[in-house]
């Protein structure tokens, strides 16, 4: 119905139910006062049955006339707007699994439209020159812009708890204002602000509840008659059409649009692509045939992502590239690099895995499933916040990755508020995403350069570098064999078994400003892109801030290493100070394809 801009300049595009049959009364149960003087007058949107329980919103409604008394609603799963108002977490045990919607939905807060909404200013209705309730959610609106009866009492319900409740709603009724009607007295169609036509205004049976309500009389509500589209009230307690409307941000919804993982599953159409790309081919082929010539050209190697930027470039549809031109995927609503490719140690037939980088830590922020905030606005935390620097025990080392904080609380498989949790968590019939993520153990043996990782044979360092390989005994020689991290370390190997990670130093390489001229047999292309091939870009940070590794500086176990926010060096940082959380996964693309829809 009308196309407009949130407050921060996105697109949105808000809908309304086109007809319904199902009806509701405002509130029930109570026989309604007309009087505005009560705390809780009984045709308050913000308050009412239709509200709280019939769009599924929840909250408290009145059950007594003037709010004497009331309830408080819970979300109902069975609710049929229950996609439109709750969390995939809150229908994961449903037939609706995974069918979410509110990520893609703007709130009525977020709208200025909805916030200084008035009647005799949009509506211009000649028969009345006054705001209606309920229709800006605004608080503390001007008492002049509203009836005032002759025992004083005024009908600005601005004043009144609970009055703008209704901004946080994901759905609503929508108000006389914004449908428009037709005036029954003389031949005049009053347009709204969503200029609906008089098909779009009328129903199959019942009129239309809206949430504007009289202007004078706190029993009543306004209604759209069916046909006639004729603007008119009825008492609250009166069953009326329930037709609510929503706000669609279209910058989200596109975006998902493109997203490798659908409602519960993986999106053949979107997997074919991303398989192009890797192989650099146009033709229109299947899953099954771009998983055999992908599995052919690396053999029992592995295809870095500067080889995966050049095949990408082979393809027309430029739908998954950056402006850099480097392969950029949604997976579960976030950004991530492709950034090398390998296989795992099924037998007899290995299935392909492609790793994926974090693009940037900005978008962790505000992502989190409660209302607590993990990351601050730039998504960063600390390498090992909640145990004290120097630690130099046997068995507790402070910048052993396997006990830091990243590791155990940031990328936890049972931290179930974190935005990480989808990506770790595992079904029994292939429903989740954690299902097709493969923990680094699983890797062969000859591309799995995370079982051996060398810090001195792939940077020309002249010792390797704590927590890059999860071996059981690193040799790091002396005279800094005291720092040997083993088996007797707690939890050092034990990160081989994740489903997300902090690469190392090795993965990323060192970035075009460093230069290493002593003890190296690597060349100096593989020190700057690490054994993944990185370009500066990928190794950049967004929001400029360094970005943590995995990999513990070799002589000081108050330190752990970091890639520069621009991408072009390394450096290190104390572990307790914030740097950006950029973790990385194993993703079995042949097992996607395979569970595909």
């Amino acid at each position: 119905t009308y196309l407009s801009q949130d407050k921060s300049g996105n697109p949105i595009l808000t809908f309304w139910l086109a007809s319904s049959s199902d009806k509701s009364t405002w509130n029930s149960g109570f026989s309604p006062s007309y009087y505005s003087l009560p705390a809780i007058p009984d045709n308050m949107y913000g308050t009412s049955y239709i509200r709280a329980v019939t769009l599924n919103n929840s909250g408290w409604y009145s059950t007594a006339s003037s709010g004497s008394s009331g309830a408080t609603a819970t979300q109902n799963t069975s609710n049929k707007f229950a996609r439109f108002t709750m969390t995939n977490e809150q229908l994961k045990n449903t037939s609706l699994v995974g069918q979410s919607l509110i990520k893609y939905i703007t709130i009525p807060a977020n709208v200025n439209w909805q916030e200084y909404q008035s009647f005799k200013n949009i509506i211009k209705y000649s028969s009345w020159l006054l705001d209606v309730p309920n229709e800006g959610w605004a608080l503390k609106q001007q008492n002049s812009n509203y009836y005032t009866d002759g025992n004083g009492y005024n009908y600005n319900y601005s004043f009144k708890d609970k009055y703008d409740i209704w901004k946080n709603d994901l759905i609503w009724l929508p108000s006389t204002t914004e449908l428009g009607f037709v005036d029954d007295r003389v031949p005049l169609y009053t347009t709204g602000i969503w200029g609906a036509s008089a098909n779009q205004l009328s129903n199959p049976i019942y009129p239309i509840a809206t949430r504007s309500v009289n202007h004078n009389y706190a029993a009543n509500a306004h209604s759209i008659m069916r046909t006639t589209c004729i603007g008119g009230d009825y008492s609250v307690n009166t069953s009326y059409a329930v037709r609510p409307a929503f706000h669609l941000n279209l910058k989200e919804a596109i975006a998902s649009a493109f997203d490798i993982w659908g409602y519960s599953q993986f999106v053949s159409d979107n997997l074919n692509l991303l398989l192009k790309y890797v192989n650099g081919t146009n033709t229109a082929t299947t899953n099954s045939s771009l998983l055999s010539s992908l599995s052919s050209t690396i053999g029992s190697g592995a295809m870095l992502s500067s080889t995966i930027k050049t095949n990408a470039n082979k393809v027309t549809d430029k739908t998954f590239l950056n402006s850099n031109n480097e392969l950029l995927i949604k997976f579960y609503g976030l950004d991530w690099y492709a950034v090398f490719i390998t296989k795992d140690t099924t037998t007899p037939t290995p299935n392909i895995i492609l790793t994926l980088f974090l693009a940037d830590s900005e978008q962790l922020y505000g992502k989190n499933k409660t209302s607590g905030v993990t990351y601050n606005k730039y998504g960063n935390g600390t390498f090992n916040s909640g145990s004290p620097p120097y630690i130099n025990g046997s068995t507790t080392i402070s910048n052993n990755y396997g006990n830091n904080y990243v590791r155990t609380t940031l990328l936890s498989s049972g931290n179930t508020t974190s935005v990480f949790y989808p990506y770790t968590k595992t079904s029994t019939n292939k429903t989740a995403i954690g299902d097709f993520i493969v923990a680094p153990k699983d890797l062969n043996s000859t591309a799995n350069v995370q079982a051996t990782q060398s810090a001195k044979s792939t940077l020309g360092f002249r010792y390797n570098l704590p927590n890059e390989s999860y071996a059981n005994l690193i040799n790091y020689s002396n005279p800094y064999k005291a720092l040997s991290l083993s088996a007797s370390t707690t939890n050092y190997t034990s990160w081989q078994n994740d489903k997300l990670w902090l690469p190392s130093l090795s993965e990323v390489g060192l970035g075009t400003n460093n230069t290493i001229s002593t003890n190296t047999t690597a060349s100096n292309n593989l020190r700057t892109a690490g054994l993944w091939g990185l370009s500066t870009a990928q190794r950049s940070n967004t929001n400029k801030t360094a970005t943590w590794l995995r990999s513990g500086h070799i002589t000081d176990k108050n330190l752990a290493y970091t890639i520069s926010a621009d991408g072009t060096e390394y450096g290190y940082a104390t572990i307790d100070t914030q740097k950006a959380i950029r973790p990385a996964l194993h993703l079995n693309l042949t097992l996607a394809c395979q569970y595909a829809s």
